[in-house]
């Protein structure tokens, strides 16, 4: 519940400051899947956290655990560079109807859970979750 509430407001936070088209950060297209014991994990929000300075990138897995990431508008992707993540339920009223993920894979500090994006290629990348 804390980590849904940590998403929100950290979703809201980035989309209320944004970014200008002259200082938005370069990004580079990234897509995945995201799966718990081999089978796909629908309805889990992944968000991108970079090590260095730059906003986050947050995308929602479909019902074959496939997302998207996001920035600044649907596609762009990330921010180029090495990225925390964190995975949880894209929203908190389904965690009583939707997937059980382990609480330590919604903070980006306790999930275990990198990523390098590379400029100039679509980046792709697998998240299996244990439960």
């Amino acid at each position: 519940m804390a980590s849904a509430r940590f998403f929100i407001l950290a979703i809201s936070t980035s989309l209320l400051l944004g970014c200008t088209a002259s200082d938005a950060p370069k990004t580079a297209p990234v897509s995945g899947t995201v799966t718990m014991d081999g089978k796909p994990l629908a309805g889990a929000s992944v968000t991108f956290f970079p090590t260095s300075k730059g906003p986050m990138a947050t995308g929602n897995t479909n019902e074959k655990g496939e997302f998207t990431l996001m920035t600044n508008h649907p596609g762009d992707g990330a921010p180029v560079g090495t990225h925390r993540v964190a995975i949880g339920n894209a929203e908190e009223g389904r965690r009583r109807s939707g997937p059980n993920i382990p609480d330590r894979y919604g903070q980006p500090g306790t999930s275990g859970l990198t990523a390098e994006v590379k400029p100039g290629q679509k980046n792709v990348v697998r998240f299996e979750l244990k439960p």
